[in-house]
């Protein structure tokens, strides 16, 4: 029995080996927090959302500290929603600019 890899599946590969190689180096800790991250970039891929460097810079500075629980577009936004750090929730839209409006900002200690 032979196996024969098609060529699509051989650039993909390639892809996702430029793409995953940086990451193997990193602790159990932070993979975990990123593929909290990468769960939540596939559901807002689902809704055509891209998320702009800034925003981007943000949500990883939350995550940090943080679990991700929910990223969705949003009129204006990528919309977070954060828990721990001693928060039960935090959640704000992220503007393209990186900017959280005061407005849609609302957070519940734990």
């Amino acid at each position: 029995m032979t196996s024969s890899i098609d060529f699509a599946t051989v650039q993909w590969s390639r892809k996702m080996t430029a793409v995953v190689q940086p990451l193997v180096d990193l602790s159990a800790t932070d993979l975990q927090k990123l593929s909290q991250l990468v769960q939540q970039l596939a559901g807002y891929r689902e809704q055509e959302g891209t998320l702009s460097g800034p925003q981007l810079q943000v949500i990883l500075q939350n995550l940090h500290t943080k679990d991700i629980n929910r990223l969705e577009t949003h009129k204006g936004g990528a919309f977070v929603e954060f828990s721990g750090s001693g928060l039960e929730y935090e959640r704000f839209v992220i503007r393209d600019d990186g900017r959280v409006p005061n407005n849609r900002y609302e957070s519940k200690r734990a």
